[in-house]
């Protein structure tokens, strides 16, 4: 062909509105999920539909130029389609784990176990929700780490979440020997929870006594108090450092366990008449 028939053709045109159709459907991809995403400062809207909202738009509106630019070029559309249709299986098919995670993503902004901000755990991981995307959720834990979970975990184990009420119950169990002032180690132990700021007074902290250790010679006592979910790691810390201080002062010492070790038969009395 003719360089005279190429151009008459409007060939170069073509390819040239179809890579400008390119261009601007990805740029508008990104564009319209920053425009979705902006939409989370308004009162009552899901941070995690949001984020979840926008991922699926940015991909359509780029997979829709692809479309249109091939059109553009005289690509038969009914091939296209037939090509995408068998695509489409083939990666469904290859891809299904992906798939599991996309569908329970939908799920997860239908049935609402948690949102973006709760403090949720699952399994070994455990923080805050900072976004629901397509296939995956991030996690920001407690010690500043960023944990990225597929979604199909969140849906198929358990999830405790613990945003869903206003605080979060502590229960610090100490085992104290049975030779050492039980009841004045309740005592302290009790005023140090009095007196942590971080210790919730409603409802009231408390001390209990739990299961003897396995010996006998000592009993666990459980300190109950509770918190913010803000500030129950830090009153965590606080007790635990506080109350290994007061045991010191106190004098309370941990229980001793004690082994009985049977004697062996070359330590019993021989009868020399017996074997004879």
């Amino acid at each position: 062909m003719s360089w005279e028939a190429f151009i008459h053709n409007n060939f170069l045109v073509k390819l040239a509105v179809a890579a400008l159709e390119l261009v601007v459907g990805f740029f508008l991809g990104p564009m319209v999920k920053n425009m979705i995403m902006r939409l989370q400062n308004r009162k009552g809207v899901d941070e995690g539909v949001l984020t979840f909202t926008g991922s699926v738009a940015s991909i359509l509106i780029r997979l829709l130029a692809i479309i249109i630019a091939l059109g553009q070029i005289g690509v038969d559309m009914s091939v296209v389609v037939g090509a995408f249709s068998a695509v489409g299986l083939g990666i469904s098919l290859a891809l299904k784990d992906n798939m599991a995670n996309v569908a329970s993503g939908l799920q997860i902004l239908i049935t609402r176990p948690f949102r973006v901000g709760d403090y949720i755990a699952c399994k070994e991981m455990e923080g805050t929700v900072m976004s629901v995307e397509i296939m995956f959720t991030t996690l920001e834990t407690f010690d500043n780490q960023l944990v990225v979970s597929p979604n199909r975990e969140l849906i198929a184990n358990a999830v405790t979440n613990y945003s869903v009420y206003p605080s979060r119950r502590l229960v610090l169990k100490v085992p104290v020997s049975l030779f050492s002032d039980v009841e004045a180690f309740r005592a302290r132990a009790l005023s140090i929870m009095q007196s942590n700021s971080k210790v919730l007074k409603d409802p009231a902290p408390k001390t209990v006594i739990g299961d003897y250790t396995p010996s006998g010679t000592g009993i666990e006592v459980g300190l109950v108090c509770y918190s913010t979910i803000e500030d129950f790691w830090d009153m965590k810390f606080e007790l635990q450092e506080a109350v290994q201080t007061m045991r010191r002062e106190l004098g309370i010492n941990a229980p001793k366990d004690y082994v009985e070790v049977a004697a062996s038969s070359s330590d019993m009395p021989v009868d020399m008449e017996s074997r004879r």
